[in-house]
This record gives C-alpha cells, structure tokens and sequence, in this order.
C-alpha cells in the first residue's frame, strides 16, 4: 500500500533475518552532532538516521542465512592476525559501533566529515579493540532494545534505569497530552499531567545529528502529532494514553540513560585508539566491484507446482 510505504526497498527485504543488523549513517551529507552511527534490528526507513534526509542503511549480512557478512572480503582474516585470534562480523560490527556511536568520534572528525568520509579507526591493539568491542555490543542490544547482540545473563529486554512515572498520565481521552516539557532543575519530564523522574538534561537533549530524540518521540505521540501529513493515515490519531506508551516512554528513557553513562569511558577509549598505531586503508584489499552493489535475487526455477 504506497500510502503506507512508498519504496519498499526489496534488496533490504531480502537480506532479512533473525540475527540481521541495520546500521544507518549520513554518507551523502557533513554528520552533525551526535552519533556518527545508529542501529536497528528491524528494516529502517528513509530517515531512520537523523529523521529527514537520511537513506544509508548498511546491513550487516547480505543475505538472510548470515552466510556472507557485508564486510569487506580478508577484513576479518587480517585483523584475526593482528589479534591473533578469531574475529567475527558480529565482533567487527560491535567494535565499529563502539568507535562510531559516540559524539567524540564527530567532534574530533569534524573537518573530515564535512567532506562525507566516514572512515572507521582500526586500532593494533588487541585490548583496544576488545574493549570498543564490548562497549559497541552493549550499545548494540540496548539500541536494538534487548533485539540483537544478548551475552549470557543479560535480560531479554531492556534493563531499567532510574528513571520512573511518579505520575501517570490520564488514561481517559480528555487527558490526552497536547504538550511536554523538561526541568532540568527538578529532572522531571512533564507529558501532559503526567511526570517522569529523574531525568537528566543529558537524556532529555540526546541527539543525532540535530534530532533531539527525546523530543522527537513525545512530538509524534502528542494528540495533534508531529511532521507534515503526506497520507490519509497519518489523520488516524491515537484517543488514548496507554499503559505501553508508559513502558514504552520508559524503555527510551532506560535505553538514553544506559548510553549517556557509557560516553566517558567510550570517549578514553576513542582517545587511546588515536593516539595508538592503526591498520591504514592501503594495508587492506580493495573493495570488489560487485560488493558494492546489493545481491541480485535468487531466479525462481522453470517449473512451480
């Protein structure tokens, strides 16, 4: 139906699985604050990145068996001899993430980003990367929101940070919120007569790329909603507020909080692999022609029953 989706994205489609990986970036315009990478585990829209303009999504499998990772062919031979030990494509995906996902990473890149280059750090050292690779794969299932990359022990769903509905927002259609706001002095999140606390001026001004999320989401749930109207469904509005809309509202909040807290010792990390020897482009293969493109779709047989 074009009024729900107007480019339905086959390639994408096809490579879809249970353990497939979205990542989603500005590579045809500067990135501005913020993560230069974001995640998902479901297939993105046009805009997933930054909310307008966006249409980079980079899988990490090319196809929906996870036989054949979108990465470069001899990548991961070469840096299992620089570790000396076995690397994976979920391995590489989570220390990209963990070096990517970061506003320390656009911020010290900036005049190279303004020439669209996004060009991934590969550090020597096995630690470094074993630490970035830790992080990334933390940042990966909360992104992901508990989706992709779970080790052992941890839930499968998003752990619960601090933050709490110290009052619930009216249920009844007259109490739908119209508006929200944020006190940084008190860190309480108004929605509509409704409060979330505590919540930090650091979750609530989260941002890619100029896109506050905090704000993009409450704007998309308010009674009049948010963005121009381009389809008659964009006119069917909810009536209510939820009980998972609050969960929901909970689960970005617990998901920002976790990411936030992780930055600092991200940022040590960015520091340390800057500062230390990294592989250059001219030490690995060149890209093959074809990889550059989507897989060509499987011919159905001569006969179909």
């Amino acid at each position: 139906d074009a009024r729900l989706m107007s480019r339905p994205r086959p390639d994408l489609w096809r490579a879809h699985g249970e353990r497939q990986l979205y990542l989603t970036s500005l590579l045809t315009k500067p990135l501005g604050d913020g993560p230069a990478l974001v995640a998902s585990a479901e297939i993105p829209d046009l805009d997933h990145f930054f909310g307008r303009g966006a249409k980079d999504a980079i899988p990490l499998y090319r196809t929906t068996d996870t036989s054949a990772a979108n990465i470069l062919p001899g990548l991961l031979e070469a840096l299992a001899e620089a570790y000396n030990h076995r690397v994976s494509a979920e391995d590489f995906a989570a220390y990209a993430y963990g070096a990517l996902a970061h506003p320390g990473f656009a911020a010290r890149h900036k005049a190279e980003l303004e020439g669209r280059q996004l060009r991934l750090p590969l550090t020597k050292d096995a630690r470094l990367f074993a630490q970035l690779k830790a992080i990334g794969a933390r940042l990966l299932f909360l992104h992901t929101y508990a989706a992709r990359f779970r080790q052992d022990g941890w839930p499968n769903r998003v752990p619960p940070g601090a933050a709490r509905c110290v009052k619930a927002v009216p249920g009844e259609a007259a109490g739908y919120p119209d508006a929200f706001d944020h006190n940084p002095a008190t860190r309480t999140l108004h929605v509509g007569e409704g409060e979330f606390a505590p919540v930090a001026a650091e979750v609530y001004e989260f941002q890619v790329s100029g896109l506050r999320v905090m704000r993009s989401w409450l704007r998309c749930r308010m009674r009049q909603g948010a963005g121009r109207k381009s389809s008659p469904l964009d006119h069917v509005r909810p009536q209510r507020w939820t009980a998972a809309y609050t969960n929901e509202l909970l689960d970005l909040l617990w998901v920002l909080e976790a990411t936030v807290a992780l930055q600092p010792e991200q940022a040590r990390l960015l520091d340390a692999v800057a500062a230390g020897d990294c592989l250059l482009a001219d030490d690995l293969p060149r890209v093959p022609d074809h990889l550059r493109h989507p897989p060509r779709p499987e011919r159905q047989g001569a006969t179909l029953l």
